[in-house]
């Protein structure tokens, strides 16, 4: 127990706040093995962020077969533990299919998480008919780098700028979605995209890291010290009013206290309405009258959905959240016109990599994935 209590101390003092909020950043690679695939193609593409940091992530595009092939029950195979070499490996390329999907959806993993424990949500994500993107944040899964707030900013900003290089993705409503650390990634995303995101879906996620450590005992006074701030509730009123915005809250979230959900739904429910300027007197562009006007349209489409049984990691294994996402996706994408033709000219170069137990393969040509 001593050398634990000594190997935990040694891991805060040598990674400080970056071990508390992106914890699963810093365990051994030997932990990292997915438990297994979903039983759909997809494809894993390798991306390089502006800061040259190669990123592991897997997408699953629609195909004609998927598109045509009624629901089915979701199926995760294949335990890496009982034959980790080779690891399974079925990949398909992107066709005219996945410009006929209903939508495109990045998905955002948690803190705690790596996003192959995303491959359920993907899986039913894929079932409704839509393209998935699982986006791998530096320092977590087999990506490089080491996670901080700047960083995961740049993964997130890599990954739409990904999508919106394939013809076949971007041809259709690029929607956002996020767990916990990752709602901040997405609301965050979402606020410097506005004319490219058609909506965004959150759950169990927070309003500031900063309002979580306030809520702590002992060292909540020392909130103030916090390097990794991700500010969601500031950014929602960057978002229009007409983006759709799911907010999913389990109401036993041991995690993260829920009334910063709830704040945070009051925040995107004030998007629109005249917002209060603090720096009147210190600030010479402020509005005469002590308001700012956002926006003359209200949210109209926004959805809060509260799970009143429900802790911070098991509302993933709840069917009220996929039939929720279901229903976001239905209003976001009906009556969208066919997508014309996609121009496959003037894509960016396609990197792909393979995990062969122990070690990451970089293909660099797709024609040998």
């Amino acid at each position: 127990m001593a050398r634990t209590i000594r190997e935990i101390l040694g891991l805060v003092l040598r990674y400080g706040q970056r071990l508390l909020v992106y914890p699963a950043a810093f365990e051994p690679l030997a932990y990292r093995i997915p438990w297994g695939m979903p039983d759909i193609p997809y494809m894993a593409p390798l991306l390089k962020t502006p800061d040259g940091i190669d990123l592991t992530c897997y997408l699953f595009p629609q195909t004609r077969t998927s598109l045509t092939s009624s629901c089915k029950e979701v199926y995760i195979y294949s335990n890496p533990y009982d034959n980790p070499s080779p690891f399974v490996d079925e990949r398909v390329e992107l066709t005219e299919a996945a410009a006929e999907a209903r939508a495109t959806v990045i998905v955002f993993h948690g803190d705690l998480m790596h996003n192959y424990h995303c491959f359920l949500t993907a899986s039913v994500l894929h079932q409704m008919k839509c393209n998935v993107f699982l986006l791998s944040y530096r320092g977590y899964g087999f990506s490089g780098g080491k996670p901080t707030e700047a960083g995961l900013r740049i993964d997130a900003q890599t990954a739409l700028d990904y999508i919106l290089s394939q013809p076949y993705l971007a041809h259709v409503p690029i929607i956002v979605c996020g767990h916990s650390l990752g709602g901040g990634v997405a609301i965050d995303l979402a606020s410097r995209n506005s004319s490219r995101v058609a909506a965004v879906m959150v759950s169990n996620t927070f309003t500031s890291i900063p309002d979580i450590v306030r809520t702590w005992p002992i060292i909540g006074p020392l909130s103030f010290i916090c390097t990794q701030k991700w500010r969601s509730i500031d950014k929602l009123r960057l978002i229009p009013t007409t983006t759709p915005i799911l907010m999913i809250s389990g109401r036993r979230d041991d995690v993260i206290p829920v009334q910063l959900m709830d704040k945070l739904w009051q925040a995107a429910q004030k998007r629109g309405l005249p917002r209060k300027s603090w720096f009147r007197w210190s600030v010479p562009w402020s509005a005469p009258d002590d308001t700012e006007t956002v926006s003359d349209v209200l949210p109209e489409h926004d959805k809060f959905v509260m799970m009143e049984y429900v802790t911070h990691g098991s509302i993933f294994d709840c069917r009220i959240y996929f039939d929720a996402m279901i229903k976001a996706v239905e209003a976001q994408t009906q009556n969208r016109p066919h997508p014309a033709q996609a121009n496959t000219a003037n894509r960016i170069p396609d990197r792909r990599w393979r995990y062969q137990y122990p070690n990451v393969i970089i293909i660099q040509d797709p024609a040998e994935a």
